[in-house]
């Protein structure tokens, strides 16, 4: 059972830890698919053998792995993959397959309560820690309709956002692929090369705008106060149609929802032409005087020459929620707004969101299952809540009539 748990614990149990709860797959209860894509893409060599003398096979391949250069400079993925090759060979001498998907799924569940005794089950997919997390459905928009009525009718500053896939990430794409390295260039590589792009736009937040449109990586992350935006989002990405998605709702202190033109919305979107040797001064004084904190100042200035030095350090580490001018026809039609993040300690580590929906402490978690995706899809559109609606640009519209018929 070693094995069994080793799988369990380097690959599941730190979702539990981190975000409160896992998803576990079909897929995941079988790793072959997946041993198979990592010997492809570090060009191990190796064939597997018939299925006969697989344990062989899998008995040769540790011996390859623990000798091959490309693993051996890769210490975290050689260990990841020992530890799918041991798991596997546990399967195969019980003699469990793909006919056997429950008998595997009821040891996992086992071994899981087992070691965290404080971890509920539901679906027999999703196992959570309900003193962190609630997990709800939502199989149709009645589910998502009731919910919101019954939980939201106190408050107007619930805000949204759908994923296609729960394991995506809460993270603007600049800080993705280590983009936020060569964001400051990146910034003024793009005015340079469409100036008339941004010959109206006074402001940094304005042009961080219009490069998040043109899908350029910016510290912004879009988000909707209309609850069908959100769920279409968490729904209509076909390349996620066999995992589940989830709506994510927020529920922002007032103090950190901010106009446009907001100074704190200067500040933080100034960030995005800042140097990147620029990193947190805890103390006011010390870092309006220190130079990054003047090369920062300079920048705001530009567009606010009013602008006293007085940055407040503690705004730096904020993620703000951001109405934008609505300007932009799909801004508009999506009732689109903007997470703008700062950063924690120095310019390239995202500051944390802090706006997320609580319940007594409890963060409300809302799933969409692969399986209802479709019809969800289907009843908003009943609603007007389609590409056709949400996309106005006119290749967007050609892409919708086109998968219509």
């Amino acid at each position: 059972m070693k094995r069994l748990q080793d799988y369990i614990t380097t690959f599941f149990y730190g979702d539990i830890d981190k975000k409160g709860f896992c998803h576990i797959a079909d897929k995941d209860l079988f790793v072959l698919d997946e041993l198979a894509d990592i010997i492809k893409s570090y060009d191990v060599n190796f064939k597997e053998s018939k299925i006969t003398d697989r344990k062989n096979s899998l008995e040769s391949l540790i011996d390859i792995v623990n000798n091959e250069k490309a693993f051996s400079e890769r210490p975290e993925i050689k260990e990841h993959f020992l530890i799918l090759v041991r798991y596997q060979m546990f399967l195969d001498e019980k003699g469990f397959d793909n006919r056997f998907k429950r008998k595997v799924r009821e040891l996992i569940t086992k071994e899981f309560i087992k070691s965290h005794k404080n971890v509920k089950v539901v679906r027999e997919n999703y196992f959570y820690d309900p003193q962190k997390v609630e997990i709800n459905f939502i199989d149709n928009l009645n589910n998502l309709i009731d919910y919101l009525q019954k939980e939201t009718k106190n408050s107007a500053d619930f805000f949204y956002r759908g994923h296609s896939n729960l394991d995506w990430e809460l993270l603007p794409a600049i800080y993705r692929n280590k983009w936020v390295v060569n964001e400051h260039k990146m910034f003024r590589e793009i005015i340079l090369r469409n100036s008339e792009e941004f010959a109206s736009t006074k402001s940094a937040f304005e042009k961080l705008t219009i490069m998040q449109h043109y899908g350029l990586p910016t510290r912004l992350l879009d988000i909707t106060k209309n609850p069908l935006v959100g769920l279409f989002f968490a729904c209509n990405d076909k390349s996620q149609s066999e995992v589940p998605g989830e709506l994510i709702v927020f529920n922002p202190e007032p103090s950190l929802i901010k106009y446009y033109d907001s100074d704190t919305v200067s500040i933080l979107s100034n960030l995005s032409k800042a140097e990147r040797t620029l990193k947190l001064i805890s103390n006011k004084i010390k870092f309006n005087a220190d130079l990054t904190g003047l090369k920062l100042l300079h920048l705001i200035k530009e567009e606010k020459p009013y602008f006293l030095p007085e940055i407040e350090p503690t705004d730096l580490e904020r993620t703000l929620v951001v109405r934008p001018i609505n300007n932009n026809e799909r801004i508009k039609r999506q009732l689109g707004y903007f997470f703008l993040f700062g950063f924690k300690k120095i310019v390239t580590k995202p500051a944390d969101i802090n706006s997320l929906y609580m319940k007594n402490g409890i963060q409300p978690k809302f799933f969409i299952e692969e399986d209802k995706k479709e019809n969800i899809i289907t009843e908003l559109e009943s609603l007007g809540i389609s590409p056709d609606t949400l996309f106005p640009e006119i290749e967007n519209g050609t892409e919708y009539i086109k998968n219509k018929y």
